[in-house]
């Protein structure tokens, strides 16, 4: 269809209101080779000046760029630069190593490479202005340069330009790599896109913890719900975890696998289950000792404390003070050689109870030398050797029974009420396990006897077997404390299921030295109060603040067996310390001797000459060949007065003797 004819419209338009028109073509255009109808684009033609301005712009915003970024890059390699130096002279690399520096040995050791590291860094100035040196006579001697004109500064210069460009490379990888430490690098296997565990060192905020956490537990097949970082502690990460589809039970048996993915400590790894909700636990992941910036303890005044207040014996790992009541309580303290039973535990036991004005301690030791530091403050001189011990052991038997006809006599209710007068009686055990079997029978009677009576065993020992003990009696003490210990001890101790409940003792490392103390000291505690598997640390006194201690103790004196036990018990020459020593005039220790006789031989009437006999058999340390003069002397000075007609015995007919109810009027 040509362009000159009109399409044909519909017949009901309204074309009335049309102008018609038609193309124009101009004449200029007639020769061109241009269909009619089509526009050319308008091309302008910009300056010169301005396309070379454009270019010019262009490189000055590169450069200054490329400027910025230079100068970013060589101020985070500066800092990273200098943070690491920082790093490098204060040896912080080993002391994460070390775990922090707990011990005097640690100390050492860091002292050692610091100074050998500054003694690198002074070699290695000396080298950098030896080759510049170096360089400089090589420009004068063969460069044909003069010494005074530029050639002294062209080795810095390049030694300079060389560092700058070094710290600006590293600056640029640094602010590529922002969610990475200075310290840190990550492996091929570390990378956070992927589900592989990486070392709980790499992790620099909370996130990092969660993550780091996560994929160690899913790596080991244990799910969670949830996985929330509660905050860092000082010495160790502290996250709530749930569990989905695991128990704490899983969680406790990979513990050492988790040390391993976390790659922290051995036995770092310790779990806290919530007894209110079976899938919740608290995670914690110790990274250091939590007690080394513990403050040393100071002993306690002589006869200022009270048996029956909380006393301080250290502090738990969450920064909470380990308090005691020490009325009540027999203690139960197992732990390996090194773990500090005695230097730790015991000790501090000691410490209390011999500032205490209303108890005593006896210090017994079948093998070793007990706590013999305390000598001069226990109630008797140190008792060593099995056979010893087997007889304080029925002394103290004796005591607890006749304690219940004291208790109800001076109307004290149902337990004992320690005073100074009538204190309370710590019995310290060490190394129970090597008690001889008939000692090991008289400590468990006592054990069973002695809880309303005031006297409360302290047994320590390396194991707590049956057999080792002699009985099933570990759950019987009301404070167990648990230090570096066998695994097998765990359930006969704490309970069955401890362990899976986060008691893990066997996880502690006992000390090596005196300078590789590694765990010593730490435990597990279960008690009054005290349920949750947490680590605590004792105090550590030391030996010269105890001997400070007990020398001001004699000095004020201490308080003593109480007469109407030993009365009671048949024991009066134990008084004054336990020194053993003859009747004195007046010393009613006779009459209960001689009341024990005639119940032994079931008579109620009794001749001078068997009953001299049967006291010098009771008791010959006592009484030594005690005659029928001797006897009727110490009867008479006691009270007793002169034999009385007792009727017919022994084939006599009516001779003098003592009667039954006549000596029991006097007790």
């Amino acid at each position: 269809m040509s362009i000159d004819q009109h399409p044909e419209l519909p017949p009901d338009w309204d074309l009335s209101k049309v102008i018609e028109g038609s193309l124009v073509v101009p004449d200029d255009l007639s020769g061109e080779d241009i269909a009619p109808g089509v526009l050319l684009p308008y091309e302008p033609s910009y300056p010169v000046l301005r396309k070379t301005g454009g270019a010019a712009m262009v490189v000055v915003s590169k450069t200054a760029r490329m400027c910025g970024l230079t100068v970013r890059w060589f101020g985070a390699g500066a800092s990273a630069v200098s943070f690491l130096g920082w790093r490098y002279v204060r040896a912080h690399d080993l002391q994460e190593v070390l775990g922090g520096m707990s011990k005097s040995g640690d100390w050492n050791k860091v002292d050692i490479v610091r100074k050998r590291r500054w003694k690198f860094l002074g070699w290695a100035g000396v080298a950098t202005a030896g080759l510049n040196l170096a360089g400089w006579w090589a420009l004068v001697k063969f460069g044909g340069m003069t010494a005074l004109d530029w050639s002294w500064k062209i080795p810095p210069a390049l030694t300079a330009a060389a560092a700058v460009a070094a710290v600006t490379l590293y600056g640029r990888y640094r602010v590529n790599r922002p969610e990475l430490a200075p310290q840190q690098i990550i492996a091929d296997q570390d990378n956070p896109e992927s589900d592989e565990p990486f070392p709980l060192a790499l992790a620099t905020s909370p996130g990092m913890v969660e993550d780091c956490v996560s994929r160690a537990l899913a790596w080991e097949g244990i799910g969670t719900r949830a996985v929330r970082a509660l905050g860092f502690r000082g010495k160790f990460w502290e996250i709530d975890v749930i569990l989905k589809g695991s128990t704490p039970g899983k969680v406790n048996a990979v513990a050492e696998q988790l040390d391993a993915h976390f790659n922290i400590k051995q036995g770092g790894t310790l779990i806290d289950p919530d007894p209110a909700e079976s899938a919740h636990l608290v995670l914690r992941l110790v990274t250091g000792n939590p007690f080394e910036d513990m403050a040393k303890p100071a002993v306690h005044a002589p006869n200022s404390l009270d048996i029956t207040d909380a006393h301080n014996f250290g502090r738990c790992m969450d920064g909470t003070p380990l308090n005691l009541v020490l009325e009540g309580l027999r203690i139960l303290v197992i732990g390996v050689s090194g773990a500090a039973k005695t230097t730790g535990v015991l000790r501090d036991l000691a410490e209390i109870i011999t500032a205490c004005h209303n108890a005593i301690a006896l210090d017994l030791d079948p093998v070793k030398d007990g706590l013999r530091e305390f000598e001069g403050v226990m109630a008797a001189p140190p008792i060593r050797g099995n056979k010893a011990c087997e007889e304080w052991l029925s002394h103290l038997v004796k005591m607890a029974k006749a304690r219940n006809t004291v208790r109800n006599r001076l109307d004290m209710g149902d337990t004992w009420v320690a005073t100074r007068k009538h204190p309370a009686i710590f019995v310290f055990v060490d190394e129970f396990i090597y008690l001889s079997q008939t000692a090991k029978e008289l400590f468990i009677e006592l054990l069973r006897l002695a809880k309303q009576s005031g006297i409360y065993p302290v047994a320590a020992g390396q194991d707590a077997t049956s057999d080792s003990m002699g009985d099933a009696i570990a759950d019987t003490f009301t404070l167990r404390v648990m230090l570096a210990s066998r695994w097998d001890d765990i359930r006969v101790v704490f309970g069955q299921g401890s362990a899976a409940k986060g008691f893990r003792p066997d996880r502690l490392v006992p000390a090596q030295n005196k300078d590789i103390k590694n765990d010593a000291g730490q435990s597990y505690i279960k008690g009054p109060g005290l349920d949750r598997p947490l680590l605590y640390g004792w105090n550590e006194h030391s030996r010269d603040g105890i001997k400070q201690a007990v020398a001001d103790r004699t000095t004020a004196g201490r308080p003593s067996f109480d007469r109407d036990t030993l009365q009671a018990a048949g024991l009066l020459h134990l008084a004054d310390g336990g020194v053993e020593q003859k009747l004195i005039p007046g010393d009613r220790q006779i009459v209960v001797d001689a009341i024990e006789v005639m119940a032994d031989l079931k008579v109620e009437r009794i001749r001078p000459e068997p009953l001299a006999e049967a006291l010098t058999d009771l008791n010959p340390d006592l009484y030594g060949d005690l005659t029928t003069v001797q006897l009727r002397k110490l009867l008479r000075e006691a009270g007793v007065g002169a034999p009385v007609p007792i009727g017919d015995i022994d084939g006599l007919t009516n001779p003098r003797g003592y009667k039954l109810e006549a000596l029991t009027a006097l007790t």
